[in-house]
């Protein structure tokens, strides 16, 4: 994702972890580039082999007239009338609008729906492709600027994203002041979920007090209910997204002076790759216990990226002793958590924390104090994640989730909000 120019020309001139069921499998990253070598005007979506370093030809041009741009509904009547008139190829009553797109340096790869959700810079707007079949849908109501008190025009565009493993979209602000959260089911609601509060560790690396340096760059997720900004001047600050407790975890080494990150992706092997828009040569692959670069191999042509997507995660849960994940005692309130919170299907994940080995119930009760579920879990680890299949018939509403021991005593209880679209 791209920084500003301002802050960008300041970087040149200077001397210089959720649910873990999903696997980490993807051998490609969506990339955003110029059509042609050379180019800045971020508008052209490939394919990049991460084993090859090889990009596909271009997959779309979101500046291109011929392209078609659809509201969610009318496109969802659209598809299935698509589908339903296959045979004679009738489809009379839909006239898109053509798609007037601005560059993009925002995007985040849905896999479960085979979407890419996208951002146009100079449009405050939720947007996404639909990859069965290239057709761009837009969210007309769905504004980053109303989802908060986010001003599009003075703080600057959305230009870093990513959905993590409880299926939502996030994305930061430059400014740090909104982390906004989007569904993926059906038509998104966006949500401002707060600003980023610096951890006291942060000292002079504060993630509020130096918009110009944290700003650009982009977000990835990991298994444990996290994401990791890599800003435009290459610093990594890892992001807990029920607290935005916000530590700054190191600024990426030996990357070459001109260098500053506008995309990351997760590799198969639990690197992490990034690309510039600035820096045309190479991307590199960097080290997440070192934070430490290097040049990716393969033979990369040289198009710049403003940024990368696909669906990996890093596993935190299965990396001991690293910098990478900071740990703190755990106490009362911080021995299990809840997520996504609200809950708006029938998934959710209880993440504990530092509970001693052994057999433990959770239990779902309505506020009348009537019980929905019980579940059992064995902890075995430090960290660990369950997923709850709350039932389909369970009203919206607010429920009190409670783990309870093997004396059937109650460990702890959190509220949970339902919501049902």
């Amino acid at each position: 994702m791209r920084m500003s120019f301002f802050c960008r020309l300041a970087i040149i001139t200077m001397p210089l972890l959720f649910n873990s069921a999903r696997s980490q499998n993807d051998h490609f990253a969506y990339a955003v580039t110029a059509v042609n070598k050379g180019g800045s005007e971020w508008i052209a979506l490939r394919k990049l082999d991460t084993r090859t370093g090889e990009f596909s030809k271009i997959l779309l041009n979101v500046q291109d007239k011929d392209q078609d741009l659809f509201d969610f509904a009318a496109y969802k009547e659209y598809a299935n009338k698509k589908i339903s008139n296959a045979a004679n190829g009738t489809l009379a009553g839909f006239s898109p609008q053509p798609a007037l797109n601005s560059s993009v340096a925002a995007i985040a790869y849905d896999r479960k729906a085979n979407r890419l959700y996208y951002a146009p810079m100079s449009i405050d707007q939720l947007r996404y492709i639909d990859l069965s079949t290239m057709e761009v849908v837009s969210f007309s109501d769905q504004f980053f600027s109303k989802a908060g008190k986010y001003d599009f025009k003075t703080a600057g565009s959305i230009n870093r994203m990513v959905i993590a493993p409880d299926d939502y979209g996030y994305t930061i602000t430059n400014d740090g002041n909104h982390l906004i959260r989007f569904s993926t089911n059906g038509a998104p609601a966006l949500t401002d979920l707060g600003e980023l509060q610096d951890d006291p560790m942060n000292k002079d690396m504060s993630i509020r007090n130096n918009p110009c340096a944290n700003s650009g760059g982009d977000l990835i997720a990991d298994d444990a209910g996290s994401l990791f900004l890599v800003t435009g001047s290459n610093r990594v600050f890892k992001v807990d997204i029920a607290t935005r407790n916000t530590t700054y975890l190191a600024t990426i080494s030996a990357l070459p002076a001109k260098f500053t990150t506008s995309g990351a992706a997760v590799t198969e092997d639990g690197r992490i790759l990034i690309s510039s828009s600035l820096y045309a040569d190479g991307y590199f692959t960097v080290d997440p216990e070192t934070w430490n670069a290097t040049a990716s191999s393969g033979a990369h042509e040289a198009f710049g990226s403003a940024d990368l997507a696909n669906s990996n995660v890093l596993h935190s849960k299965t990396a001991a002793n690293s910098n990478l994940f900071i740990t703190k005692a755990p106490d009362k309130l911080s021995q299990f958590r809840v997520f996504p919170n609200p809950v708006m299907d029938d998934e959710v994940s209880i993440q504990f924390n530092g509970l001693k080995p052994g057999n433990y119930t959770i239990q779902l009760a309505s506020v009348l104090g009537n019980t929905v579920l019980k579940q059992t879990a064995t902890i075995i680890g430090n960290i660990q994640t369950e997923l709850v299949h709350i039932p389909g018939s369970t009203a919206q509403g607010f429920y009190y989730v409670s783990i309870l021991d093997e004396n059937n005593k109650v460990v702890g209880t959190q509220k949970l909000v339902v919501e049902r679209w």
